[in-house]
């Protein structure tokens, strides 16, 4: 029984993606195999620095800020309480609430600027 609407190849390129699926998880696989070699190589030496060692040097990308009322991503700062705010809503709810609040959120982050009335 066929249909107009299937393709009557489908079970053919099925199987050719199934293989294309499995031979690119061996050479994944392979290649997991050789960075896992080739580190415990790394660890064994002394001169080796990674990421998360001490001696690592600072990174070239740019700190990420975050919004200080709701933890997401910011891409916004606040002229006047100089917090971090990630949209429109938070900027609202930042202009609106007290200075004492503002100068919580500030001390929360770790800066210990003083705000002007």
């Amino acid at each position: 029984m066929s249909y107009q609407f299937k393709n009557s190849q489908w079970q053919a390129r099925k199987k050719e993606l199934k293989s294309r699926r499995q031979s690119q998880s061996r050479k994944f696989n392979n290649i997991k195999a050789q960075v896992q070699i080739n580190n415990s190589a790394f660890n064994c030496n002394n001169n080796y620095i990674s990421d998360l060692s001490i001696e690592a040097p600072p990174s070239l990308k740019p700190a990420k800020r975050y919004c200080d009322v709701t933890g997401f991503e910011a891409k916004y700062k606040d002229p006047v309480t100089q917090l971090y705010y990630c949209d429109s809503i938070v900027f609202n709810y930042i202009r609106n609430c007290p200075k004492a609040s503002a100068e919580t959120y500030l001390n929360i982050r770790g800066c210990t600027q003083k705000l002007i009335s």
